[in-house]
Order: structure tokens, then sequence, then C-alpha cells
């Protein structure tokens, strides 16, 4: 029987937010019938999502687009290529619009081929407070969002949770670099893929990526998956990801 990669890729990024909010100060999950939700509670869209997977059930998507709501911060409700159409055909009657962009899910098969990168930075895995202090100020500036609610999305407690890896790199000494591995069964997830402005072009995106998988592969992992940026997919494409669907995003209709 050949693998669902779609179905890995569906729950490892729902295993990913839920674990997120499960670790943050305010976080918290909720399903809706099929429809998974978890808002950490930061003002950034991407951490307070609803997942809909299969051909939602209208008074399902209305609970959970009023669930989300209610948390007073930017949200969204996020379906793949198989179910947008349906989404998109109940979004008016409960307060959403499509988005203009969609986000590619790819997935790379088998990860025994993967070579460590040969660039000039040190990939370490975050161990303590100080490193994933570290990991936040790279977040914070590569994906433009403020320290403290990069700082909210790294808590201590989750370096005791086996599910998560961080990774950090650095170029003499200098924190350059960020990674997270979110493992579900045996499918590592690639999440929080960032280089400060000033180390990029250097190989260091797909370096701290190969890190994370390697290390994934380390622990079992058979498949790697990820939601990929416009900047990150020419760079996923080269390591050999392939697509596998598009993600389309509906916001809070203004």
């Amino acid at each position: 029987m050949s693998r669902d990669v779609l179905a890995d890729l569906n729950e490892n990024w729902v295993e990913w937010l839920h674990f997120t909010a499960e670790h943050a100060a305010g976080g918290v999950s909720r399903t809706f019938g099929a429809i998974r939700c978890s808002s950490v509670g930061v003002p950034i869209p991407l951490f307070n999502q609803a997942f809909v997977f299969a051909e939602p059930v209208p008074d399902d998507l209305a609970s959970a687009t009023s669930w989300l709501s209610a948390r007073n911060v930017p949200f969204c409700v996020t379906a793949p290529d198989s179910v947008a159409s349906a989404v998109a055909d109940m979004a008016e009657s409960v307060g959403l619009d499509p988005t203009a962009t969609t986000q590619p899910g790819m997935a790379l098969s088998p990860l025994s081929d993967l070579r460590e990168a040969d660039c000039d930075v040190e990939m370490l895995p975050v161990a303590d407070a100080a490193q994933l202090t570290d990991f936040a100020v790279v977040a914070a500036e590569a994906f433009g969002a403020p320290l403290e609610a990069a700082g909210t999305l790294a808590p201590a407690s989750s370096l005791a949770d086996d599910r998560c890896s961080w990774f950090v790199g650095y170029v003499d000494g200098d924190p350059a670099a960020c990674g997270q591995l979110l493992r579900s069964d045996d499918v590592a997830g690639v999440y929080s893929i960032g280089v400060r402005e000033r180390f990029r072009r250097q190989g260091l995106g797909a370096a701290i990526t190969t890190r994370v998988l390697v290390t994934g592969r380390e622990l079992g992992c058979t498949i790697g998956v990820l939601q990929a940026s416009p900047m990150g997919e020419p760079v996923y494409e080269r390591m050999g990801f392939d697509t596998v669907t598009q993600y389309h995003s509906f916001a809070a209709s203004r």
C-alpha cells in the first residue's frame, strides 16, 4: 500500500501547532467535528489556525471561526487543494475571505541519502535557556516578528518534550540561523527555518534544514515534510523536496 503523504503533511502540521500551543502561556487547542484548532495567542495568524482537511460541516466551520475570533488575535483557516473549494463555498457565510497566496506543502523521502552541507557554520542542538534565547533572536529577525513573540513560541518547557528539537547555527560565535524538528510517528516536520539578513545567500538555510532532517532520521524518521515560504521553496526544491499540495488560507472578513 502506498503511503498517504498528504496525510503525513496534514497531521504533522496540526501536531506542531498543538505542541506550540501546549507549551506557550495562554495557548489552547480545540476540536470542532473534524476541524482541529490551536491558538497560541500571539498576533501572528500562522500561530492561530483552524485546519480543515476534510469537507467541512458548515456548523463546525462556523464554530471554529467563532472560537478563533473570540481569541482576539489574527487567525486563519487552512485547507489543502482537496477541500479548498468546499471551504471557499462556505467562507462568506462564516465571515471568511480567501487570502491571495497559497503555501506549498512539500515532502522528501527517503532520508537515507541526506548529507550534511559543507558551509562555515556550527549547527548546535539547543540544550539550555540561553541557546533558546539565541533561537528567538534569530527567529525574530528572520521572520520580522517581535522578540517577545518569538520567545513565547520557544518556551523553556519545550526543551523537556522529546517530540521537538531546536537548532541554532552559529557563524564565528554569532547566532545566524535557526530550525525546529517536530516528530509525529516516523515523520520529521521541519519548522522555523530562518536566517538573519546579513548571513543569507551563504547556504545556511539548506544547511540547517539538513541538520533538522538528519536528526529526525537518527531518531527513526523516514520522511521529511514542511510548508514552504516563497524564499524557502526554491531551496527545498534543490534539496529534492516535492510539492504534494498547495495550502489555501482564509482570513476573517474585514
